[in-house]
């Protein structure tokens, strides 16, 4: 017999709807007194990458201060590191900005835990390549190249770089983005060098008319004042903008509509005597912990699974979709020991500054 599982995926409709937060463990390779890697991440796909010293809720709500303040804060504040940490970097944000009201969202949900994984996974390969090219180990100077080239590289959900879906244009690097022969460039060193090359367009802007912007009425200079839609700068970036951010959600509606259609996967069912693994997720474990946890269902009520293992049985019930079948029958029920539950000191990293009891 087999279910079908289904997800709700996760939709914003628009830039700084939710926000999600994640950290990237480096202390493997310390950059001096650099030991994490902070990713948020918001609808529009744009990352905000900074090094952090540890992952204290002060230290992280104070890079994401600083983040906020340049580009508005999230309505919902998402990390998959567990509700208990965002808990803690939203008191210390209202410490810090008593007028910034946010709730957290939900761990560990499906949709956003891949895509985050998969961002930090991109910027791990990046940094890696980067911190060889430059034949350095200083990665918290090429996070900030990262960032620049994740945010401006083309998205496949989105259909734009993250960067056109939050200013309507793609990024420009200098002068190296004009149309401008590369021996010209080189060439030029004060404005009035790059204003000898440009003398028609200024003489262009010289013989434009005063009009009035159909939308917000200010006054700009245009070539004609013919009976078209007329728009000042701001107002024609203001559309481009909305545009960009509303083809990049339809991008995101389109990839919940696959993620529906992929999630309608058939689980199995379990019946007593099943040896099954438990994936533990990589917050939840140090680097020398197991990947998972083998069991075997010992009992069984209202479609949950009672688990046990060699070193007792586990607290709680478990539903099918959070098992996984053993391709070996590696531990029997005559192997666990039922009389007493699992007494083992909790080893999440999540826990390290929360007032856990079982640390």
């Amino acid at each position: 017999m087999n279910r079908k599982l289904v997800i709700k995926p996760i939709i914003s409709k628009d830039f700084n709807e939710r926000g999600q937060v994640d950290l990237v463990d480096f202390q493997s390779v310390p950059d001096g007194k650099f030991k994490w890697i902070l990713n948020q991440d918001h609808s529009t796909k744009f990352l905000s990458l900074r090094p952090l010293e540890s992952k204290r809720a002060s230290e992280v709500a104070n890079n994401l201060l600083s983040i906020f303040l340049t580009f508005g804060a999230p309505k919902i504040l998402q990390s998959d590191n567990g509700r208990e940490f965002v808990n803690s970097i939203i008191n210390e944000l209202k410490e810090l900005w008593p007028d910034c009201v946010i709730v957290h969202g939900r761990p560990r949900h499906p949709q956003s835990q891949g895509n985050i994984e998969r961002s930090n996974q991109d910027i791990e390969n990046m940094l890696r390549a980067w911190m060889k090219d430059n034949k350095t180990k200083k990665w918290s100077i090429g996070l900030q190249f990262v960032q620049f080239q994740k945010n401006s590289s083309h998205h496949r959900v989105i259909g734009r770089s993250p960067y056109k879906a939050l200013f309507g244009n793609d990024p420009k690097v200098g002068l190296a983005t004009s149309n401008l022969p590369i021996e010209i460039l080189q060439k030029l060193v004060t404005e009035e060098d790059l204003e000898e090359i440009y003398k028609e367009d200024i003489q262009r802007e010289i013989e434009k008319i005063t009009v009035q912007c159909n939308v917000c009425g200010t006054e700009c200079c245009m070539e004609t004042d013919s009976a078209e839609a007329i728009l000042c700068n701001l107002c024609e970036k203001n559309m481009k903008i909305k545009e960009a951010r509303h083809l990049g959600a339809i991008g995101i509606e389109k990839q919940a509509e696959k993620m529906l259609q992929d999630s309608k996967i058939k689980i199995p069912t379990f019946k007593v005597g099943d040896c099954i693994v438990i994936p533990v997720p990589k917050v939840d474990r140090g680097p020398a912990d197991p990947a998972n946890i083998i069991g075997v269902v010992i009992d069984q009520k209202n479609d949950l699974n009672r688990i046990g293992t060699e070193h007792g049985v586990l607290k709680g019930w478990y539903g099918s979709g959070n098992i996984q079948s053993a391709t070996s029958n590696f531990i029997d029920i005559e192997q666990v020991y039922k009389t007493k539950e699992i007494n083992l000191k909790c080893n999440s990293r999540c826990h390290n500054s929360q007032a856990c009891l079982n640390k």
